[in-house]
């Protein structure tokens, strides 16, 4: 055999050996169970303006022998979107994720977590970090001092004043544009209301409960305004209105007494207490004692709504050691009230 001949013979028994091995491995690798192998396990946004959405698309690629399947991808938080091209990856091929992350109302920097579930049996759950450092946003920011008016028990027709602080923490401007509020209530709002940062609105509520029904009073007033962690507050109102009981006048104590002996001075001074009780305006145009020996200091007043007023009673002491001769005696005074007549033509 010549040397041409060998050298052909050398070449293909090379072949047949190469390519023998080259099966062997394909059937051995095909044996072998998927394996997930990511292109990064962790990726940093680096600084991003308020309110953007970025992305980044990661390589997932299957280095093992049998095909990968990807059963399920979650995320840590409702700021992460992801979309994935395909679930299946067949050996030696790749698939790609893409994660987008919605910074709206984020600042500063924030971590959170991407799970990938597979049928790698030597690790079912691949873990990709993502960081991300958004730079600051002004905005505004509200605090309402009091956002709960308790008004207990009410009497139908009463008049309720509740006042509070609407105050700006943040670091622009706050703009309230828009109230819902109810027909019996006034108050001091000019809207649109600006309120500068780190400056405070003092509000003022007037309720006036005048044929308001009978019962439970559960009810809100809603503000709108451009806190966008807080767009819609409200100030609640709560109590029970009763029926407005007969109104007149209240006199207390009942009866008042003088001690002769108890009390060294030669004038001795007690007094009734005179409430009027009505929602109208009285006057007290006379007042008398039914002896000599009782005098009053302040004979006639006026009576005010809700007012209480002091009727002073002075007992003349060496008058009634005259008067009196049994161990005592029981006097009155007698008081005159005008009440409004209104005739109209």
């Amino acid at each position: 055999m010549n040397r041409k001949k060998i050298f052909f013979v050398l070449i293909g028994v090379v072949i047949i050996i190469g390519t023998f091995f080259a099966y062997n491995n394909i059937v051995s690798k095909s044996k072998l169970p998927p394996k997930l192998v990511l292109s990064e396990e962790e990726w940093d946004f680096g600084k991003v303006k308020p309110n953007s959405k970025p992305s980044h698309t990661f390589i997932l690629t299957n280095k093992g022998g049998k095909a990968l399947f990807i059963d399920r991808v979650r995320v840590s938080c409702g700021c992460i979107k992801t979309s994935l091209s395909t679930d299946k990856i067949l050996s030696g091929k790749s698939a790609e994720l893409s994660v987008t992350f919605d910074t709206t109302g984020y600042e500063g920097t924030i971590g959170k977590a991407i799970y990938i579930n597979t049928n790698d049996e030597k690790e079912s759950e691949k873990k990709i970090r993502v960081i991300i450092d958004v730079e600051h946003l002004t905005k505004p920011k509200i605090k309402v001092s009091k956002d709960l008016w308790e008004l207990g028990l009410i009497s139908e027709g009463d008049v309720r004043t509740f006042k509070g602080e609407i105050e700006n923490i943040g670091d622009a401007d706050l703009i309230i544009d828009n109230m819902v509020i109810f027909d019996n209530i006034e108050h001091n709002f000019t809207l649109p209301l600006t309120i500068l940062p780190n400056d405070e609105f003092e509000f003022v509520l007037i309720y006036d409960f005048t044929g308001h029904k009978l019962g439970e009073v559960r009810e809100a007033i809603r503000f709108h305004c451009n806190d966008s962690k807080n767009e819609t507050f409200f100030i609640t109102v709560s109590g029970y209105i009763k029926e407005r009981e007969i109104s007149g006048i209240i006199i207390s104590p009942e009866e008042i007494t003088f001690n002769l002996d108890s009390n060294p001075e030669s004038e001795v001074i007690e007094e009734f207490n005179i409430e009027n009780s009505s929602d109208r305006d009285l006057k007290i145009i006379s007042a008398s004692t039914s002896t000599n020996y009782l005098t009053l200091l302040y004979p006639e007043f006026d009576l005010k709504s809700g007012i209480k007023e002091n009727l002073q009673v002075v007992l003349l002491k060496d008058k009634v050691r005259e008067e009196i001769i049994e161990e005592g005696t029981e006097e009155y005074i007698y008081i005159t009230i005008a009440l409004p007549i209104k005739i109209r033509k």
